[in-house]
């Protein structure tokens, strides 16, 4: 029996275990020094399934989807592993390993195997991880994270923001629009949901953190204005120390201290591409983009304000044409906590067909980019009518800080666009192309979660038919309003003091 023909039956023996019976509920936790959290699971068999996307987002590293819904790298600053879709191999930096059961996905996220995954997982880490089978529960070593905890303070000269290390770090320090101050820990990993928690809302209106690579990223929003700040490292305990000087905080009473506006995920903008002098693609039989585009955003509109618990604002309600600046403005000035803008897809090939979802980053692949022309056309058009330069001709920084745009939402916009990849599979019949990145001009200039929505191919004969009809628009915007609700539900922060950070240091 030769080696090509054993890895044939091994492959089919996977898929058997996977496929001999029907999938069961499973709860997985991960316990983080003694704090649980949900994760991404379920049972074939006897066989538990992980959400890797989970847990990337929890222990850091990126997912690298390079060949979207076949071929998927997660990697960071010690390990790599490269996964084929529906096949137990798993090459982890120069090894090829058999986890006997194959990776698989469902609702737009890589599921893998715990009990052979996470020994492996574990043995490329520098801190422990471990997989109790019995508890159905991942146990990470309480030190894992580099970045562990936050504390807000007021000081009689200002305000002093400590970060707690587990190691000493390198880092960089910005504020951006908006009043937020944004601290960047390299070759670091955080603990985003604990920093989180710790948001005090009597100096921050939100605290995020996320996990960019290697780069652990904490970012604050202040309720006043940042005038200045000084930093450093001190010692015993470890931790950063970023103090704002004389902000003049007005400090409320704990009873006053409660969550404003600013808190809720409310304020939605949705953003019906093309219009006026700019059709967008033309299908066949005449159908014109920015017409559909309208329809599926009025739909949205219609779910949105029949909920109430949402503010709507819509870049134009009829067929007028906006411009890239406007858009941008209207967003902006609102305040608002997502931008979903609506288009329809098109592409010199009549049969291609199917939906995307895109959120802001640089295109890898050749569909994206392809996309990314296509909806970033008019835009270039319009600046070269005006006779104006790009502002990055204009001045190199600017281009720089629309990098550090790409990067500040990035992680809620991907974390927004799966939600609204999963509830699309689920309501829509058309084909799914899932989840991608690009660099659309519509999404760049807007400072909060951001996606793109292409809902069909405008150029494909049956799918022009489709969107042209009421029952798919309205099923579009159903799979919209869904994800915007979840999305609400993980993000909003509870109108309630949060837990205090710890009371001596």
């Amino acid at each position: 029996m030769n080696r090509s023909y054993i890895a044939i039956v091994i492959l089919l023996a996977g898929f058997a275990a996977v496929g001999s019976s029907q999938p069961a509920a499973a709860e997985a936790r991960l316990s983080i020094g003694g704090a649980y959290e949900p994760l991404g699971s379920f049972e074939v068999g006897r066989v538990t399934y992980l959400s890797l996307s989970d847990l990337a987002v929890r222990l850091g590293g990126s997912l690298d989807w390079e060949h979207v819904g076949h071929e998927v790298t997660y990697a960071g600053e010690t390990w790599r592993f490269h996964f084929l879709v529906d096949a137990p191999y798993v090459r982890a930096g120069d090894s090829l390993v058999n986890i006997v059961y194959p990776v698989t996905i469902r609702d737009g996220q890589l599921f893998v195997p715990a009990k052979t995954f996470i020994p492996l997982f574990d043995r490329a880490l520098p801190r422990s991880l471990a997989w109790d089978e019995s508890a159905n529960l991942v146990r990470v070593e309480s030190g894992f994270f580099s970045v562990s905890d936050l504390s807000l303070q007021r000081k009689a000269n200002g305000l002093l923001i400590e970060i707690f290390l587990a190691q000493a770090v390198s880092y960089d320090i910005f504020v951006t629009e908006g009043n937020w101050l944004n601290i960047s820990l390299f070759d670091a990993t955080v603990n985003a949901n604990r920093i989180a928690s710790r948001r005090d809302p009597r100096y921050a209106y939100k605290v995020n953190a996320r996990q960019l690579g290697t780069t652990a990223q904490v970012s604050l929003r202040l309720k006043q204005p940042i005038e200045s700040w000084s930093d450093k490292i001190v010692t015993d305990p470890l931790r950063l120390q970023v103090s704002i000087a004389d902000l003049g905080f007005e400090f409320a009473s704990d009873e006053l201290a409660t969550v404003g506006t600013d808190e809720k995920i409310d304020v939605i903008v949705i953003d019906p591409g093309h219009g006026g002098r700019d059709n967008g693609a033309v299908g066949h039989r005449g159908t014109r983009e920015k017409d559909i585009n309208l329809a599926i955003s009025r739909e949205l509109e219609h779910l949105l304000k029949k909920d109430r618990g949402f503010r709507v604002i819509m870049t134009r309600a009829n067929d007028r044409t906006v411009s890239l600046r406007e858009r941008a403005d209207i967003a902006n000035s609102s305040g608002a906590d997502l931008f979903i803008s609506i288009h329809s897809n098109a592409s010199p090939k009549r049969h291609v067909q199917g939906w995307n979802v895109f959120f802001l980053a640089p295109a890898k692949n050749d569909s994206a980019r392809a996309v990314e022309q296509l909806e970033n056309s008019f835009f270039l058009r319009e600046i070269a009518e005006q006779g104006e330069s790009t502002e990055e001709e204009i001045d190199p920084v600017v281009g720089i800080l629309n990098e550090m745009l790409m990067t500040e939402f990035q992680a809620e916009s991907f974390d927004f666009a799966m939600m609204l990849d999963r509830e699309m599979r689920r309501r829509l019949n058309t084909p799914a192309r899932g989840v991608d990145q690009a660099g659309f001009f519509v999404l760049n200039k807007v400072f909060m979660p951001s996606v793109l929505v292409e809902a069909a191919f405008i150029s494909n004969p049956a799918e022009e038919q489709l969107l042209k009809t009421r029952g798919y628009q309205r099923a579009v915007a159903r799979s919209i309003f869904d994800a915007i609700v979840r999305f609400r539900d993980k993000y909003e922060q509870p109108e309630s003091q949060p837990e205090t950070a710890q009371s001596e240091r």
